[in-house]
């Protein structure tokens, strides 16, 4: 008989401690406000898929993907900050038609990829997730066609865009 009485608690005692962590979680979800896929960007376009998708019309796109994946530091404010690896892989689309623009940026590729590290190394981890990836991308795509004399480039993508803390 007290075998049976200490089965019955504790298959009770086991179904509370299940009824908690369920309520516990659902609490969570409707009071929490952060949304737990918000770290995860959306990807860009391939590459090809800007390519196709512009095929054939009057004015269609290229992509310019010869830049490669570049390794940055983010800026340290101290010596007990965490080093921050930002990994990009930035291509670039173009008038397809801009034969000139193609070559100016095949001669430019160091310095383009210098004014991504000299971009992503002037700013702290935590100040290069405030501004957020659209921003980063309107700056920079600023900041290369400035340095550009034949054409302007159209947007700037990243195949990858991680931070490795």
């Amino acid at each position: 008989m007290n075998l049976n009485k200490l089965n019955k608690f504790l298959f009770s005692f086991a179904g509370v401690i299940l009824l908690t962590i369920i309520i516990v979680t659902i609490a969570f979800y409707i009071f929490t406000k952060e949304n737990p896929a918000s770290a995860y960007r959306k990807s860009d376009p391939s590459p090809k898929k800007i390519t196709n998708m512009n095929a054939g019309k009057e004015k269609s796109m290229d992509a310019f993907t010869d830049i490669g994946q570049l390794r940055i530091f983010a800026k340290q404010i101290s010596e007990k900050d965490e080093q921050v690896v930002i990994v990009v892989s930035p291509w670039f689309s173009y008038p397809a038609e801009d034969k000139a623009l193609f070559e100016e940026l095949s001669l430019k590729e160091r310095q383009i990829k210098s004014i991504f590290t000299n971009y992503f190394s002037s700013f702290t981890f935590s100040q290069i997730r405030s501004k957020g990836e659209n921003l980063i991308k309107e700056e920079l795509l600023k900041k290369i066609n400035e340095n550009l004399v034949m054409g302007q480039i159209r947007a700037v993508y990243f195949n990858d865009y991680i931070f490795i803390e």
